[in-house]
Order: C-alpha cells, then structure tokens, then sequence
C-alpha cells in the first residue's frame, strides 16, 4: 500500500528528474534532453485522449552558441516540495498532491504548481497539473488545470506532509498554514 511518505518521495524523484532535465536543456545535446524527457515520462500516466507531458524542452537542433546564449538568462533551481496532501479520490483511493516552487531563482520561495498522482498499476504516477489562477484572491489559493485529468475531490484532505514553509508570497504561506493544520494526521 501506497503512504504519503512513499508519495514525499515520488515527488522528489520527480522535482530531481525534471531539475536534470531543465538544466540539459540550457546545456546539453538534444540526446541527452530526450533521455531525460524518456525518464520523466515514467512518472508520468496520461489517460486516453488527455494530453500530459513534463514541463521541460527545447527545440531540437540548437547548436551550442544557440544554447551558451539561453543558458545566460536563466538562473534555474530544483523545485522545492513545500508540500504533499492525501485525499480520497471519488472511488475511494488515495490521491496525493504535491504542491511545488517555480523552477527560476525568482519563483523559488513561491508556489510554481500543484502536481496529482494517484496509484496506477501499482506504482504512483502523476495524472494531472495545475497552475495558479492568478484571477481569483488568495488564500486560499486557486489552481486553474493546466494538463491531465481533471481532478474533482470530494472533500478536505485526510493527511498532510508539511515540508518546507514557502515564503515568497504571504497569500502562499497562508494557504500552506491552513493545509498544514487542516488535519491532525501529518
């Protein structure tokens, strides 16, 4: 059985997977992008007919000016996983949100999305991500679909891994305290 423990480490594997593979893309020759994009896609279970893909590429085919000259605007950092929630999914399983920083030096303190992985044959695979709906007045904070499934949950979460604080943004860290102490399970 699936902890929430086991989901902490899921989505740090995949914050240090997609880190490589970010960084390869400033850097490194189109093979060594896809070998990183072919190992994120394992974390990855995109249902028939929704479209799921990591959030890292590049045009193939760059040559190394090209690559030297994007490398030189960008500041990158590994995602930081502020926190991991358990709800119960509509058919009763466990779905785990993984709520993660940006991946720039400025978006790093601040929430950058909200990955959702639940157990497929056996393993958890993320099957939908979010963005934040900078519409809508914080906290809480609204999340707007960005890619997978649409995930409707039908109530509060039933355990929370607190992490690490953000504390780019103090609506962001409003909604961390209230996840945070939404249950008494942790």
């Amino acid at each position: 059985m699936i902890s929430i423990d086991d989901a902490v480490n899921f989505f740090n594997a995949y914050s240090d997977i997609e880190h490589a593979g970010i960084t390869a893309t400033y850097s490194e020759p189109d093979e060594v992008v896809n070998e990183y994009r072919t190992g994120s896609m394992r974390f990855w279970h995109a249902e028939p007919g929704t479209p799921l893909s990591p959030s890292f590429g590049r045009p193939m085919g760059m040559g190394s000016d090209q690559l030297a000259q994007l490398a030189r605007n960008v500041s990158l950092v590994r995602r930081t996983l502020f926190l991991v929630a358990e709800y119960r999914g509509r058919d009763g399983g466990s779905v785990y949100a993984g709520i993660v920083s940006g991946d720039r030096t400025r978006t790093a303190e601040s929430y950058g999305g909200l990955l959702y992985a639940t157990e497929v044959d056996g393993d958890l695979r993320i099957v939908a991500s979010y963005k934040e709906d900078f519409g809508k007045v914080s906290p809480p904070v609204h999340w707007r679909h960005s890619q997978g499934m649409d995930i409707d949950l039908p109530g509060p979460p039933v355990a929370v891994r607190p992490l690490a604080a953000p504390t780019g943004q103090a609506a962001h860290l409003k909604d961390w305290e209230g996840l945070r102490d939404s249950v008494a399970e942790r």
